[in-house]
């Protein structure tokens, strides 16, 4: 889904203050008209046309356009992180399906051919001087002279204990996999919607210096021209110069602040990094994705029912308590062995009938149960107690993780309440910094001031516009923490109310 910002409001000429040009986008979006005083005649900027990105050297870096919602999408296809975490769940369900058949035998299927010249000893010690040569083909394989098939054709080898327990054990595996993996997913999708905002907002400012310096220069022209005639101070151009140099400066550093935003989120989608983002441009929009008056309390309840994290280690203690109850019952119970083969066998020798006799028929079954006791039974209690500090880690790491979570939620909740203020704050700001050029324009129109004396009321109004900006990216960075915070998956809203 893509995010709409509420359009900005287009100014007539002649009708609007020049200098709010640079903050009606952002205004505008955030429901904050400028009144329609009258425009200095002696400091005319060109006229507004709506808010619009400004953009790259296109000779030198092609760009690509992106919204957040396709952004988003992005982020889940083809983004590394996010594809380790879902390929180590398909490490552990194949270890589940692996656990499920221990009880499940194995089959062989083979042949051998045995061949001995020479001296043998029989069971009662005599040496005996024998030639001889056998043949198996079936199910299995390494028969060989009275002995039972080394090899099975059907075998079952396994340890009870194991064959109860591994099951368990990783189911809760696959668990905490899964819960690592959606967090995972969760952050990656968070990085890219505060690189995404990072990008917008670095656009937005760009456009406001650019419009600023394009309204200084302005003054700039008319500061220099008044010197020339002797009405005003060489002086007074020198300073406005000054200022214009700065603001360019400033406007520059943007540009590159911009292009920083742009390459940060091109890395997060795994895009490209020789194609510059660009958004779709129409100002900031203000999202709201959680209520600002929601009580934190209620959120951390949200939180610690939701989050993946919690999930991911609270199956790692339901692990650990797996594997303790495996090594307890461990001694208890058997390796348990089982074979069942069946084929063709023949042979013979120098002392009996045939050297070579025809292939027959020939089955062998073998059971056995061997209880193991390891180091007298030292060996299993410190398997024991190994498993016991597994859970107490694990019971640690879910502690820890809920005190994570909790930092997060009231520090994501704290940053949406800053960010209302600031947002108040920075808007009164604007109303104040208006009204004070207003008066300063005025003058000038009176022939009561020089337009040198217009500079410190422009600084003023552009850094509160500049703030508004500030204040909204914030507003919408802390929304996308705190939804991320409460175990939401972050995807593109639309866009919220005109005001934070």
């Amino acid at each position: 889904m893509t995010l709409a910002a509420t359009p900005s409001p287009r100014g007539r000429k002649g009708t609007h203050l020049a200098w709010r040009l640079g903050a009606v986008a952002v205004l505008g979006m955030a429901g904050c008209h400028t009144s329609n005083d009258r425009v200095p005649t002696r400091v005319k900027p060109a006229a507004f046309v709506g808010p619009r990105p400004v953009s790259a050297n296109r000779h030198q870096t092609a760009e690509s356009p992106i919204d957040l919602g396709l952004a988003l999408r992005l982020a889940g296809v083809e983004n590394p992180t996010v594809n380790l975490a879902r390929e180590a769940i398909r490490e552990a369900r194949a270890e589940q399906q692996a656990a499920r058949a221990l009880l499940l035998p194995t089959v062989n299927v083979g042949g051998n051919f045995n061949l001995h010249r020479g001296n043998l000893q029989a069971a009662n010690g005599s040496i005996l001087d024998v030639d001889r040569q056998s043949l198996y083909l079936g199910g299995g394989a390494q028969a060989v002279g009275t002995g039972t098939l080394a090899f099975p054709g059907v075998r079952l080898f396994a340890h009870l204990g194991d064959a109860a327990y591994e099951p368990l054990a990783a189911r809760q595996r696959v668990g905490a996999r899964a819960g690592d993996a959606r967090a995972v997913q969760n952050d990656v999708l968070l990085d890219v919607a505060a690189a995404y905002l990072d990008l917008i907002g670095a656009e937005e400012r760009v456009r406001l210096l650019k419009q600023g310096e394009a309204d200084l220069g302005e003054v700039v022209r008319l500061a220099a021209a008044h010197a020339k005639a002797g009405q005003g101070r060489q002086a007074d151009a020198d300073r406005a110069a000054a200022h214009f140099q700065l603001l360019a400066r400033e406007a520059q550093v943007a540009e590159e602040e911009r292009a920083v935003a742009a390459a940060r989120l091109a890395r997060l989608l795994n895009l490209d990094p020789a194609v510059r983002l660009r958004t779709p441009g129409g100002g900031v929009p203000t999202i709201r994705l959680i209520p600002a008056d929601v009580p934190v309390e209620s959120l951390l309840e949200t939180a610690l029912r939701n989050r993946p994290e919690l999930f991911a280690r609270s199956a790692e203690v339901g692990l650990a308590r797996v594997r303790r109850r495996q090594e307890a019952v461990r001694p208890f119970l058997p390796v348990v062995s089982v074979g069942f083969s069946g084929g063709a066998f023949g042979g013979g020798s120098n002392r009996a009938s045939s050297d070579f006799g025809p292939l027959d028929g020939r089955t062998d079954f073998d059971v056995a149960a061997v209880w193991t006791v390891d180091g007298f039974g030292f060996g299993n209690r410190a398997r024991v107690r190994r498993a016991e500090a597994g859970i107490g880690q694990a019971a640690a790491a879910l502690q820890r993780a809920t005190a994570e979570v909790g930092r997060q939620v009231t520090e994501a909740h704290a940053q949406v309440q800053a960010a209302v203020e600031q947002f108040e704050t920075a808007t009164a700001a604007v109303s104040v910094a208006e009204e004070g050029f207003r008066l300063e324009a005025e003058r000038i129109e009176q022939g009561q001031g020089r337009p040198i004396e217009v500079l410190d009321s422009f600084r003023q109004l552009l850094d509160a516009r500049l703030e508004v900006l500030r204040a909204v990216v914030a507003f919408d960075t802390a929304q996308f923490r705190l939804f991320a915070a409460v175990g939401s998956t972050p995807e593109a809203p639309p866009a919220g109310p005109p005001r934070p």
